[in-house]
């Protein structure tokens, strides 16, 4: 059941959750020895099973070091102005490595969470919405205000790499 492939889609899924290699790998193993224990053959999705076990553990540890993002506060702000925005569709963004990287830090592990289950693992948004027990409209709403964000972030970018060439 546990083959390489399943295991590095859930260790991509605990990435987007912690944005840490290393945080992600401890969860992962953390969780896999819990499944492996309890010795759960009856589960009739057991991805889905581990999936939450690592969304809920993860959600325990971001409660007992009581996480905090240290961003400051004029990016968020910067970020959240939604004025500045026109319409792109995220399949039009060329993003570079550097880009991403700093996207996923300004961002909550939910969003991570989101966006890498539409994104990388291709569910739609009605599967994304049984799978977390969330509305469908919270999570177009969210996914939306997300790509904005992006391309906010984007726009600012080479703004900031234009006056910088000139």
């Amino acid at each position: 059941m546990l083959d390489k492939d399943l295991l590095n889609q859930l260790y991509r899924f605990a990435i987007s959750l912690t944005n840490n290699e290393d945080q992600a790998y401890d969860l992962l193993q953390s969780c896999i020895e819990k499944y492996l224990k309890a010795n759960l053959t009856d589960i009739e999705t057991p991805v889905a099973y581990l999936k939450r076990m690592i969304r809920n553990e993860f959600i325990d540890q971001m409660r007992k070091k009581r996480f905090h993002y240290d961003v400051d506060p004029t990016v968020i702000d910067r970020i959240n102005d939604e004025s500045a925005l026109e319409e792109l569709s995220l399949e039009d963004v060329f993003v570079q490595q550097s880009e991403v990287a700093a996207l996923l830090g300004t961002m909550k592990p939910e969003e991570r969470e989101l966006l890498y289950l539409w994104a990388v693992e291709e569910y739609t948004i009605d599967e994304i919405a049984q799978m977390k027990q969330v509305p469908r409209g919270t999570l177009l709403s969210k996914l939306h205000r997300l790509k904005k964000r992006i391309q906010l972030q984007q726009n600012s970018d080479n703004v900031l790499n234009l006056s910088v060439k000139s």
